[in-house]
């Protein structure tokens, strides 16, 4: 009978592939006998916070606190600023200059707006002084800026005087009206007064009227009138017999009064380049012959190549 050699010195048998491993039965499961189930680790218990924790309500009730004293902080030093600036010597007005004017001076144009030295810079109300500026009849437009520390810029464009009217009421005797002072367009800018310019070409005979119920219509005829002002400003005539005024007669038709002597051209109706170079070469003849005319009929315009001359 052979002797089987010791354990120690067998070779260990090679490692089951990974096959045969799973299909291993332990000999206790395949003999029938049940297997404990692995014990899970136990969990130790968490260790105890030795704080307690906020609720969700305490936590906003001190982000809400902390907000309203950033916020009322904050307003404390903006309330300090503004009083500071609105009442420091520092701000006040010193310099008001004004650019663009020409029928107002500067202290005129500055009492208008409301802003006088002295005044607070930053209370100065830069939008009702522009209202109050541009309700003056010869400013159109205006502009205001502020300059720190104590600086207002104030600009104006003025309505430029082209002409004087004078109207009339309609009557026979032309009377009752009133005196205006209009631009070169015909757009009236105000009445007449005491230190308005008066070097200015004047229109007569608008009824007063048909200026107040047709604003439009009357500035075309007054813009008629002083186109034809400033075309016979351009001729020989104008330097020996002045332009005295434009009458606009009733009907629409134009005559010039000129000279000293207050001779009246009738024109008529547009065009008027032809009628002023007639006028100018008839003229020309009457005073060769040393004849003094009192009016000159130009408005013929059946026959335009014939002239009828009145005498004095």
């Amino acid at each position: 009978m052979s002797t089987l050699p010791p354990i120690s010195n067998m070779p260990a048998p090679p490692p089951p592939s990974g096959n045969a491993r799973r299909r291993s039965v332990s000999p206790r499961r395949a003999s029938g006998a049940s297997i404990p189930p692995t014990e899970a680790p136990l969990a130790l218990p968490a260790k105890a916070d030795t704080m307690p924790r906020e609720s969700r309500t305490v936590r906003i009730a001190r982000g809400v606190v902390g907000f309203l004293m950033v916020v009322s902080i904050g307003g404390t030093v903006a309330w300090g600023a503004r009083k500071y600036v609105k009442s420091s010597p520092r701000f006040a007005i010193s310099e008001v200059i004004t650019t663009g004017a020409k029928r107002r001076s500067p202290d005129e144009l500055a009492s208008i707006a409301g802003i006088a030295k002295g005044q607070n810079v930053f209370n100065a109300d830069l939008d009702r002084a522009r209202a109050r500026l541009i309700a003056d009849p010869w400013v159109s437009e205006a502009s205001l800026a502020r300059q720190l520390p104590g600086t207002v810029f104030l600009r104006v464009v003025e309505r430029e005087a082209g002409g004087i009217v004078a109207t009339n009421d309609g009557s026979a005797k032309a009377a009752g009206g009133e005196t205006y002072i209009v631009t070169r367009e015909g757009t009236i800018i105000k009445r007449l007064e005491a230190g308005d310019p008066t070097d200015l070409t004047v229109v007569t005979g608008v009824v007063l009227q048909h200026l107040l119920d047709d604003r439009e219509g009357a500035a075309r005829t007054i813009r008629r009138a002083l186109d034809l002002a400033a075309d016979y400003d351009h001729t020989p005539l104008a330097s020996r017999s002045p332009l005295e005024e434009v009458h606009v007669e009733v009907n629409g038709e134009m005559t010039l009064v000129v000279g000293k002597n207050a001779v009246a051209l009738h024109m008529g109706a547009p065009p008027y380049r032809r009628k002023l170079d007639q006028a100018i070469r008839v003229i020309a003849e009457l005073d060769r012959r040393g004849a003094k005319p009192d009016s000159i009929m130009l408005d013929n315009e059946a026959r335009p190549d014939r002239v009828v001359v009145r005498m004095r």
